[in-house]
C-alpha cells in the first residue's frame, strides 16, 4: 500500500472517530426524544380500542423504551479519541444497529398506531414526527446514515397507515410526505458532505500544523538558532529547552522575565527594547549577554531577529554569534594593534589622534610625545632579531607604566613610539612624562641573560584650542625629536616655532645639494697625517667642501647628515673617490690619501667598480689609496661587509677603522677583519691632559694595535702638549689643526710647491724637544 493511500485510510478512520464522537455527544438526546415521543402517541391513543391494541402499544413502547436506554448506555460507553481503529468501527456498527431497530420499531409503530388514530390525534402524531426529525437532522448528522434510516422508517410507517386507514383523502398526503421527505433527505447527504468537507479542511490545518511543528522541534534540535517569543509586555513566555541551555538559566526562572534583561546596558539593549515597546520587526540585532564577570565563558553575544504577531506577541529566532563576535574582535584588534607589544599601531594612533583633536574645544590641551630607541638598530644587529623583539617589549612595558590608564601608547613601527596625553593640568605635566620616560628606559635592560644598556630620545609637541592638523602636530613632535638627539640623546626636547624654520632651511639645502651634485658644486681639502716620530707626511685625509653659490663653502657637518639621510651620500661619495684619486695620483712625494666610505655606501653594488675604474683610469698604486670606515658598517649586514672588506684588501688598498671606542663591542671588530690603521677619536684626544680615563683608553688602544700590528692615527691634536703625549703612549701617527687645517693643494696660501709644504710640517715636527 503507498504512502498516499495510507494517508488517506488514515484520513477516513480518523473521520470516522470524529462522526463517533460527535454521536456519543448527542444520541443520549435524540434517544430520549423517540421514547418521550413514543410514549406520546400511545398516550393519545382513543380509549375504546380492544386491550389487545393497547397490548401491543404497551409492547411496542417498551421496545422503544428498551432500544433508546440501550443506545443511552452506548454512547456513554464509546471512548472516541482511542487509536483502536477497529474499536471504533465495531462501535459504529452498532450505534447503526441500535439507530436501525429504533426506527424500526417507529416504522412498525406507525403502520398500526396512525391507522386507528383520529384525524385530530393524527396531526399530534405528525408534530412529533416531524420534531424527530428536526432532532435528527441536528443531533444526528454526524451519523447520516441513522438519520436517513429514521426518514425512511417514518415515510414507510405513514405510508402503511395511510393504507390501512383505506380514507381516499389520505392518499393525497402521501406525495406531500414523500417530498418533504427527499428534501430532508438531500438535506442529510448534504450536511454529511458539508461536515466532511469541513473535517477534511480541518485535517489538512492539523496535519500542516503537525508538520511545522515537527519542523520546528527539528530546527531546534538541530539548528544553531532557537525561538523564543514575548508577550506583549516584552517577557517571555512558553521558554523552550534551547533557550534555556543557551540563556544559562532555568526554564522556570525564565519565564516570565524581560528578555532586555538578560543583556549588557548600552545602545544595543536601548535600541532593543525600542522596538519591542513599539512593537516593531528588526532583524539581526547583536547584543552582549549580561553574564557574571566570572563567567568562566566570558562574554557572550546574541543575535537577535523578530516580528509582532496579531495576537499581541512577538515572536523571533536567536543564534549565539559569541564565536563571530570573538573572531572579528581579534581582527578589529589586529589591524588597530601592534602584534610583538601589544600597543596601539599607527593606524589607531592616527585616528585617536585626529578624532582628539576634532573633539578638542576652546581651552583643551592635548600633548604628543614622539620616541624612538637610541642605538636599537646596533642591539638588533649584533644580538638578533629575537633579542630586539624582547627589548622593544620591555621598553613598551616600560613606557606604559609611566603614564596614565587614559593615555594611549602606541608603536608606529620598528624603534619608534608616540604617547597621547589628554589630560594634564600644565605643560610641565606633560613634560615629567617625558622625563620620567628617558629614565625609565635609560635603566639598564636584562634581556636573555645579558644586561643591555639603551636611552631613548623624545620630542614633545602640544597643541591646545580647536582645529588642529594631526599631521601638523606629529611634524611638530618629530622635529622636537630630531632636537633631542642633536642635544646628544637620552634627553627630552619640546618643540618650537624655530625648529620649523630649521626644517625648511633643511628642505631647501637638500634640494640645493641634489643640484650641486648634478652640476660639481664640491672641492676637495686635504689634512695631512703626520707621523709623529719622523714629521714625514704619510698621507692626507680628503675631506669635501661645498661651494654653494649664495651661502658661500659650507662645511660637510651641515649637508653630509642629510646626504646620508636621503642617499645622495651615493653619487656624493662617488664624486669624492673619483677625484680624490686623481688628485693624489700627481702627488710626487706618493703620499697616501684616506677617503671616508659611509655605511650607505658599502650597500651601494657600484662600489667596487667604481673604485676599480678610478684606479685603472689614474694608474695609482692600490696601496696609496686607504679607505675609512665606522664600527656602523659592520654593525650592519656585518658579514657581507666584511666578505667586501675582504674584497677591496685584494686590490690593494688600506682599510683604516675611523672613530674608534665610540660605538659598540669595538674590540669585536678587530678581531672579525686585519685593519691597517686604527683612528682614535678625537672625543678622547680633547681632554687628554686632563682626564686619567681618555689617557688610559689611548694606551690601550695603541698598547692592542701594536700587538695587532696595526698603525694608530690620533685625530684632532690641537695643542703641542696633546702631540707630546700621544708621541710617549706610542701613538703612530696624528692630525688636527695643530699640524695644519685641511687646504686645497692647488691654492696653498704661500704659493710654494707641494712637496715645500711637505718639509715645512716635517720640520715643524722636528722642532719639537721630545721629537727623536
Amino acid at each position: 500500500m503507498g504512502a498516499r493511500q495510507e494517508a488517506v485510510l488514515n484520513r477516513d478512520e480518523l473521520l470516522l472517530a470524529r462522526r463517533l464522537g460527535d454521536y456519543a455527544a448527542h444520541a443520549p438526546v435524540a434517544a430520549m426524544l423517540s421514547g418521550l415521543s413514543a410514549m406520546i402517541a400511545c398516550a393519545i391513543a382513543p380509549s375504546e380500542l380492544m386491550a389487545m391494541w393497547h397490548a401491543l402499544c404497551g409492547i411496542w413502547l417498551l421496545a422503544i423504551g428498551a432500544v433508546s436506554t440501550l443506545r443511552v448506555l452506548h454512547a456513554g460507553r464509546i471512548e472516541p479519541d482511542t487509536i483502536d481503529f477497529g474499536y471504533i468501527r465495531r462501535q459504529a456498527r452498532k450505534a447503526e444497529a441500535l439507530a436501525y431497530a429504533d426506527a424500526a420499531l417507529w416504522a412498525l409503530g406507525l403502520s398500526f398506531i396512525a391507522s386507528m388514530l383520529d384525524p385530530s390525534t393524527r396531526v399530534t402524531v405528525n408534530i412529533l414526527i416531524t420534531g424527530m426529525l428536526a432532532t435528527a437532522a441536528i443531533r444526528l448528522r454526524s451519523m447520516p446514515r441513522i438519520g436517513i434510516a429514521l426518514t425512511l422508517a417514518f415515510v414507510a410507517g405513514g405510508t402503511a397507515s395511510t393504507a390501512l386507514r383505506g380514507d381516499p383523502v389520505d392518499f393525497v398526503n402521501v406525495p406531500i410526505m414523500l417530498f418533504y421527505a427527499t428534501v430532508v433527505l438531500y438535506c442529510f447527504r448534504a450536511d454529511a458532505a458539508a461536515y466532511e468537507a469541513r473535517f477534511n479542511a480541518e485535517f489538512a490545518v492539523s496535519e500542516s500544523a503537525e508538520t511545522i511543528r515537527l519542523l520546528l522541534h527539528d530546527y531546534e534540535a538541530q539548528s544553531a538558532d532557537w525561538l523564543w517569543r514575548v508577550d506583549h509586555s516584552g517577557c517571555l513566555v512558553g521558554v523552550c529547552d534551547r533557550f534555556g541551555e543557551a540563556a544559562s538559566m532555568p526554564r522556570p526562572e525564565l519565564e516570565g522575565k524581560e528578555l532586555v534583561s538578560l543583556f549588557r546596558h548600552g545602545p544595543a539593549r536601548e535600541h532593543l527594547s525600542h522596538r519591542l515597546l513599539r512593537r516593531e520587526p528588526f532583524r539581526d540585532l547583536t547584543l552582549e549577554l549580561a553574564t557574571r564577570d566570572d563567567d568562566p565563558l566570558g562574554g557572550r553575544w546574541w543575535m537577535l531577529s523578530a516580528s509582532p504577531r496579531e495576537d499581541g506577541t512577538i515572536r523571533g529566532v536567536a543564534r549565539d554569534v559569541t564565536a563571530t563576535r570573538r573572531t572579528e574582535q581579534r581582527v578589529a584588534y589586529m589591524a588597530h594593534h601592534d602584534g610583538l607589544t601589544g600597543l596601539a599601531n599607527r593606524f589607531l594612533f592616527g585616528e585617536t589622534l585626529a578624532g582628539q583633536l576634532a573633539r578638542q574645544r576652546k581651552g583643551d590641551s592635548c600633548a604628543l610625545l614622539y620616541l624612538d630607541l637610541d642605538h636599537f638598530k646596533t642591539i638588533n644587529d649584533t644580538l638578533g632579531h629575537s633579542c630586539g623583539d624582547l627589548l622593544l617589549t620591555e621598553a613598551a612595558r616600560r613606557i606604559t607604566s609611566k603614564v596614565k590608564g587614559h593615555d594611549l601608547v602606541a608603536r608606529l613601527g620598528g624603534d619608534e613610539f608616540a604617547v597621547l596625553l589628554t589630560r594634564f593640568r600644565d605643560a610641565e605635566e606633560a613634560l615629567a612624562v617625558a622625563d620620567r620616560i628617558v629614565g625609565a628606559i635609560t635603566d639598564p635592560f636584562r634581556i636573555e641573560g645579558q644586561k643591555l644598556h639603551i636611552s631613548t630620545s623624545v620630542g614633545v609637541a602640544f597643541y591646545k584650542g580647536q582645529g588642529g592638523n594631526s599631521d601638523d602636530l606629529l611634524r611638530q613632535a618629530d622635529l622636537a625629536l630630531y632636537a633631542a638627539k642633536a642635544r646628544g640623546r637620552a634627553c627630552f626636547a619640546q618643540f618650537e616655532p624655530w625648529m620649523e624654520d630649521r626644517e625648511r632651511e633643511r628642505a631647501a639645502l637638500e634640494a640645493d645639494l641634489r643640484n650641486a651634485i648634478k652640476q660639481g658644486q664640491f672641492a676637495l681639502h686635504f689634512q695631512p697625517l703626520v707621523n709623529i716620530d719622523t714629521g714625514e707626511v704619510a698621507g692626507f685625509e680628503a675631506l669635501v667642501r661645498w661651494e654653494h653659490p649664495t651661502m658661500g663653502v659650507v662645511m660637510p657637518g651641515e649637508f653630509i647628515p642629510i646626504a646620508e639621510d636621503t642617499g645622495l651620500i651615493v653619487p656624493l661619495g662617488e664624486w669624492i673617490m673619483r677625484n680624490a684619486i686623481a688628485q693624489a695620483a700627481g702627488w710626487p712625494g706618493g703620499q697616501r690619501v684616506a677617503i671616508n666610505l659611509s655605511p650607505i655606501q658599502m650597500r651601494s653594488p657600484r662600489l667596487m667598480s667604481q673604485l676599480v675604474t678610478a684606479i685603472a683610469h689614474t694608474g695609482i698604486d692600490p696601496a696609496r689609496i686607504e679607505l675609512e670606515i665606522t664600527e656602523n658598517v659592520l654593525m650592519q649586514e656585518s658579514e657581507a661587509n666584511v666578505a667586501l672588506l675582504h674584497k677591496l684588501r685584494e686590490l690593494g688598498v688600506r682599510i683604516s677603522l675611523d672613530d674608534f671606542g665610540t660605538g659598540y663591542s669595538s674590540l669585536n671588530y678587530l678581531r672579525s677583519f686585519p685593519f691597517d690603521k686604527i683612528k682614535i677619536d678625537k672625543c678622547f684626544v680633547a681632554d687628554l691632559e686632563k682626564r686619567e680615563d681618555c689617557q688610559a683608553i689611548i694606551r690601550a688602544v695603541t698598547s692592542l694595535a701594536g700587538t695587532l700590528g696595526m698603525d694608530t692615527v690620533a685625530e684632532g691634536v690641537e695643542r703641542e702638549e696633546q702631540l707630546d703625549w700621544l708621541r710617549a703612549a706610542g701613538c703612530t701617527e696624528v692630525q688636527g689643526y695643530y699640524i695644519s687645517y685641511p687646504f686645497n693643494v692647488e691654492e696653498l696660501s704661500d704659493g710654494r710647491p707641494f712637496d715645500s709644504e711637505c718639509e715645512r710640517w716635517r720640520a715643524s715636527i722636528r722642532r719639537l724637544p721630545s721629537a727623536a
